[in-house]
């Protein structure tokens, strides 16, 4: 009996100190298998993927044809937001008509099953009303190329929230130009946001290059259109993949 006490005594260490050497080779495998994907996809790159930056703000604003425009209205749709305010004639005074470009440029695309929208927000409320916006945007609005599918809003609103929604939220930001050579001072920008609300670039140059932001919109679109069955975890995988890189 005491033999076999000694005996049971003696495998059960065996199997105990044999535990630790399977888990590390456990984890020495998927530690190999993790690095060799990665490599493949770093090499190899069968996915293209935009980062998913931060998440865009709220806010409550109205439009250039006096309607209230939230947040939410863009939920679902791949959004450009830019900022410019109407009295602007020099850095941003070219803001507005490379919207328009970029407008034509999708209008072009294939990008006709997908909903894309283009908001511009004035970073001078106090003087773009409605009806500032509405006259300053009409000639932009009719100059329409193609089969159009985008939506374009001109927004405005109380200045203090305007305040929070671009320099808080999308972290543009702007003051009085103390030197009085123009107005405001602020960098332009375009910030190109998911249907999911989530920022996926930025573009901090003053003369957007609209080829860029086709392309990019493009590889949002065909994201879109594979981030289906056992393809979303393709795509979820490259995301993961890209946050390590």
């Amino acid at each position: 009996m005491t033999v076999n006490i000694v005996a049971k005594t003696t495998v059960d260490q065996s199997l105990h100190n044999q535990q630790p050497t399977w888990l590390l080779r456990l984890f020495y495998i998927m530690s190999a298998v993790f690095v060799v994907i990665v490599l493949a996809f770093n090499i190899f790159n069968p996915v293209k993927v935009l980062p998913r930056v931060a998440l865009a703000p709220g806010f409550i604003l109205t439009n250039q044809d006096g309607v209230r425009k939230t947040s939410e209205d863009f939920r679902g749709k791949l959004t450009v937001y830019n900022f410019m305010y109407t009295r602007c004639a020099d850095d941003c005074s070219q803001v507005t008509p490379n919207m328009l470009s970029l407008r034509n440029a999708l209008a072009q695309s294939d990008n006709q099953d997908t909903d894309l929208a283009l908001v511009s927000i004035s970073i001078d409320p106090e003087y773009d009303t409605p009806a500032i916006l509405s006259a300053y945007a009409k000639p932009f609005l009719e100059n329409k190329t193609g089969n159009n599918n985008v939506s374009w809003d001109f927004l405005t609103g109380e200045t203090l929230r305007t305040k929070y929604v671009v320099g808080g939220g999308f972290n543009v930001y702007y003051q009085d130009d103390p030197s009085g050579q123009s107005l405001i001072v602020f960098e332009p920008r375009y910030v190109l946001v998911d249907g999911w609300g989530i920022v996926r670039a930025e573009y901090r140059n003053t003369d957007a290059d609209v080829r860029a932001l086709v392309q990019d919109i493009g590889y949002l679109v065909t994201e879109i259109r594979n981030s289906q069955g056992a393809a979303r975890y393709a795509y979820e995988a490259v995301h993961l993949f890209a946050c390590y890189h």
